[in-house]
């Protein structure tokens, strides 16, 4: 609520103190959920060890989204954040052209948009990508969802803003070399998510 998600929008961002006034208000929701779940009764101790435990580190993700957000004053992360969000835009519209087009056009009219766990997951990962002596990069982070949640996009976008910040700091040979490493498991899975990392790529390039 109130905060934008629109990957177009986030792209066209003129000042780092633009994109957390229009971003900010995930932090302050998350925070005020945060909030009202530590109000919520429960009838065993057990069950409010593991809310109090699961709520700290909540509080701990809502904490680096914000230092995600901090860190745009860098002028090389906030121009990686808004290339990144360029190239998902521009590789949603390839892989979905129907989706994305004009209704004049004979398509939805829709525009590429972050669900909030998409955007909060590469803001709260800002911080370990852009300090490489930070300390959050020993950190792991499960996205769990079912399939068709957006786990992919998250970490596309994730992908897109750590290669583009890497180029930027390392212009030239500085930046060559291994930036990402994608596995899994099942063919077909490959096979997909291939086909949507090289669209990212495409669209970076």
């Amino acid at each position: 609520r109130g905060c934008e998600l629109g990957m177009d929008a986030l792209a066209a961002m003129d000042a780092p103190a633009t994109l957390r006034a229009e971003v900010a208000p995930m932090v302050h929701h998350y925070r005020e959920w945060i909030a009202q779940q530590r109000q919520t009764p429960l009838d065993t101790p057990a069950r409010v060890d593991l809310s109090g435990f699961l709520l700290d580190e909540a509080a701990r993700a809502c904490d680096r989204i914000e230092a995600g957000l901090g860190l745009t004053d860098d002028p090389a992360v906030f121009e990686a954040f808004r290339r990144a969000n360029r190239a998902m835009a521009d590789a949603a519209r390839q892989r979905s052209p129907e989706r994305y087009r004009s209704k004049d056009e004979g398509g939805d009219g829709k525009a590429p948009t972050w669900r909030p766990f998409q955007l909060a997951f590469v803001l709260m990962n800002v911080a370990s990508l852009a300090v490489p002596t930070h300390a959050e990069r020993d950190v792991v982070d499960l996205i769990f969802f079912p399939t068709g949640g957006g786990k992919t996009e998250a970490y596309l976008g994730l992908a897109a803003f750590a290669l583009v910040l890497r180029r930027l700091r390392n212009p030239g040979l500085g930046s060559a070399g291994v930036a990402v490493l994608m596995r899994y498991t099942l063919r077909l899975l490959t096979l997909d998510q291939l086909g949507r990392a090289a669209t990212l790529v495409c669209a970076l390039e």
